[in-house]
């Protein structure tokens, strides 16, 4: 099932975190295992040390440049859904949580803020690609 998620996130042509994310832990359940350690053993049980994340190298000018081209390309995203009714749900919620959120200035939380956008936006390229091919099926049809 991961490696379905993994090829469809990576055949989207951009860089997905969530196929990162995937392929990272995979390795380091693989690495566990080989080296007889536990493969869901916790950040804090596992033998090997987690990495230092690395202090923040965007500026404020650069994270908003990065947001409104998320919020923008969620938008145009929205209109590869199949359905109209789906169309206007995506929308409608990435406007009202971009309006809740815009007056943050906790940097950590404009930084988790960011990558949920991120996700949610492969996450609406994935479903779109998936609903217009299940709806163009016949067999799909069929059923109805």
């Amino acid at each position: 099932m991961l490696t379905m998620l993994t090829a469809s996130l990576s055949s989207l042509g951009r860089s997905h975190s969530a196929a990162r994310i995937i392929s990272q832990s995979r390795a380091a359940a693989f690495s566990a295992v080989a080296s007889g350690g536990d493969p869901i053993a916790t950040p804090a049980t596992a033998s090997t040390p987690t990495p230092t994340p690395s202090p923040p190298t965007e500026t404020t000018e650069s994270r908003r440049i990065r947001a409104l081209s998320l919020y923008r390309q969620i938008l145009r995203a929205a209109d590869t859904m199949p359905t109209r009714n789906r169309q206007n749900y995506i929308k409608r919620k990435t406007r009202s949580e971009y309006r809740k959120h815009m007056t943050l200035t906790d940097l950590d939380e404009i930084v988790f803020q960011l990558r949920l956008a991120d996700t949610n936006l492969d996450t609406v390229l994935v479903q779109a690609e998936h609903l217009s091919r299940l709806f163009s099926d016949p067999e799909y049809q069929n059923y109805n």
